[in-house]
């Protein structure tokens, strides 16, 4: 049972936080669509065979599962909250590392996401490493976006619908390619960015 400060707390987390990082996750998850067209297209497709021009509802996201391997794989690649910390709540050993109580671990999950150990080709944009029959022998600590186990992000469910959402009412509209000559890295600040404005040209 929450009190009501604890509540409080917890619905401030859940707006203010996913805010940001649901926005870059969409940015990221456009450029990822615009340097890989055909991913695009298929989605695209997907959309429009459901929904035509209708406007999508959160019951219609478990009949775009294209779309929903799109949003994976973008977080995979680009996660937004690229990197974590915990702090060891008493003495344990990692690896063979000792590591003394209070100490504070940070997880990168960006490098984890693109670990060779983990993910074939890693560095290549591929939806479908995340269809049940790809994913079923993954380890399960392998892919974490909204971190894992009781600390895992409140958010986690409300930002994947809300992303779903806007995803489809833009593809509806619009194919959007980045311009010629626009170079983009990330800039992995308090959440993980492109490091200048994604220039895009929209096109029906």
């Amino acid at each position: 049972m929450l009190t009501d400060d604890q509540l409080k707390n917890e619905v401030m987390g859940l707006l203010l936080a996913g805010h940001e990082t649901t926005a870059n996750a969409l940015t990221w998850t456009l450029y990822a669509l615009s340097q890989n067209l055909w991913a695009s297209e298929r989605m695209h497709n997907e959309i429009q065979l459901l929904l035509d021009k209708r406007k999508p509802a959160s019951p219609d996201l478990a009949r775009l599962p294209y779309l929903r391997l799109v949003l994976e794989e973008s977080l995979r690649l680009y996660p937004p909250a690229w990197i974590i910390g915990r702090r060891a709540i008493q003495d344990d050993e990692i690896d063979g590392y000792h590591v003394p109580g209070g100490t504070v671990i940070a997880i990168c999950i960006y490098t984890l996401h693109r670990h060779p150990t983990f993910w074939e080709n890693p560095e290549l944009f591929d939806p479908e490493r995340f269809t049940p029959e790809r994913s079923a022998s993954r380890d399960k600590y392998a892919y974490i976006p909204f971190s894992i186990g009781p600390r895992q992000c409140i958010g986690n469910s409300f930002s994947l619908l809300e992303a779903s959402l806007i995803l489809t009412c833009i593809a509806q509209r619009f194919e959007l390619h980045l311009l010629p000559g626009i170079e983009v890295q990330p800039q992995p600040l308090f959440v993980l960015r492109p490091n200048r404005d994604l220039l895009m040209s929209l096109h029906p």
